[in-house]
């Protein structure tokens, strides 16, 4: 048995109304909760005018189109199939909406089920609160309305499916949405997920190393995302995010997991010995350090000349020294080949002059 619930923010009870009529084969099994008409009409003006009394809000819920729907039994009729529905139908408007406008339409069109579909109308009659029932009590409705019909009509021979763990497959425990479910149950397959966790399973299988296993994500367009303690997968090429619980992959993935941390920790081991075997090598070189330490205490140490001071490679070296000139040589070094000429004659004619007779005395006063 399948319970489906749609909401509706405008009121298109009209469009509704007119789909139901059209894929009904029969009046029998129709169902008029708090509705006086039975003319279609009729029921379309019912409806618009009790949402009139509805209090105006922005988003407001103006009906519900709700489907109730069960596989073909091998062991009944079909009249007496839909006897049963009918009966399953009047008890689930009971439970759901008892004072709300329901209109009910049995369609047999299908090969394999039967399915009523509702218009429930969002307040009650003549009501400007809205009715409703939270997600928490609507899905404790449904599972006990399945059990009912379980333990009532086992000669339907319904599938337990809303009372299961939601969508969880026991033999790998993947999760699958109401709609996934119902794909699941019809054709055996959600493509995409399918796809996805084919992909994924490719890569956990190749992977040994970190590396590999980042390299294989980028190969089948997708990346790990983490929110909170939620690990998922991103399929780039939907662009949809899959929690791995949902996919019923995260015991694989922990089991990958710690395949290649072991490999990455054999990789760090060998550089964590080195610092090991070092400190044992320098406990022995402290010990004989340490005696040879003792052995030389009644020994004063000799003094020791300081090495000599390095200057920095920055520092210019020193010019050497030179030993001063004397003020002569200072005087008579010639600075240029002119200046040395000069001094040469100047030289010269000092000789000359030197060498000349002294005319200022009286030679003949000699004689």
């Amino acid at each position: 048995m399948i319970i489906k619930s749609m909401s509706r923010k405008k009121a298109t009870f009209g469009q509704l109304v007119d789909y139901f009529e059209d894929g009904r084969q029969e009046e029998k099994h129709t169902i008029y909760n708090n509705l006086f008409s039975k003319n279609a009409e009729d029921i379309k003006a019912e409806f618009t005018k009790n949402a009139t009394f509805l209090a105006e809000r922005k988003n407001g819920v103006y009906m519900y189109h709700e489907v109730l729907s069960i596989t073909k039994s091998t062991k009944l009729s079909e009249e007496k199939q839909k006897e049963i529905l009918e009966h399953i139908a009047k008890k689930y408007i009971q439970g759901r909406a008892k004072d709300n406008l329901v209109y009910g339409v049995l369609h047999d069109d299908k090969k394999d089920n039967l399915h009523y579909h509702f218009i429930i109308s969002s307040n009650p009659v003549k009501n400007a609160k809205r009715h409703r029932l939270s997600k928490e009590e609507f899905s404790q409705f449904k599972k006990d309305l399945e059990r009912y019909v379980l333990e009532v009509y086992p000669e339907l021979e319904q599938k337990q499916l809303i009372n299961k763990t939601p969508g969880l497959k026991k033999e790998t425990g993947e999760k699958l949405s109401n709609k996934g479910a119902e794909l699941k149950r019809r054709t055996g397959k959600t493509s995409q997920r399918d796809s996805l966790k084919d992909r994924l399973a490719t890569v956990f299988a190749e992977s040994k190393t970190k590396a590999d296993f980042f390299n294989g994500l980028d190969r089948e367009q997708l990346s790990i995302y983490v929110n909170g303690n939620t690990i998922g997968i991103l399929d780039k090429a939907s662009q949809r995010k899959h929690r791995l619980s949902t996919l019923g992959m995260l015991d694989a993935f922990n089991a990958i997991s710690q395949v290649i941390e072991k490999a990455e920790s054999q990789k760090i081991e060998p550089q964590a010995q080195a610092p090991a075997n070092a400190s044992r090598k320098e406990k022995v070189d402290t010990r004989a350090y340490r005696n040879q330490q003792q052995n030389s205490e009644a020994k004063p140490p000799a003094d020791k000349e300081p090495p000599p001071k390095i200057k920095p490679h920055y520092d210019k070296p020193a010019e050497p020294e030179l030993e001063p000139e004397s003020e002569i040589e200072l005087e008579l070094k010639p600075e240029s080949e002119m200046e040395r000429e000069i001094a040469k004659r100047k030289a010269q004619m000092k000789k000359a002059r030197d060498q000349e007779p002294d005319y200022s005395k009286d030679l003949s006063k000699g004689k």
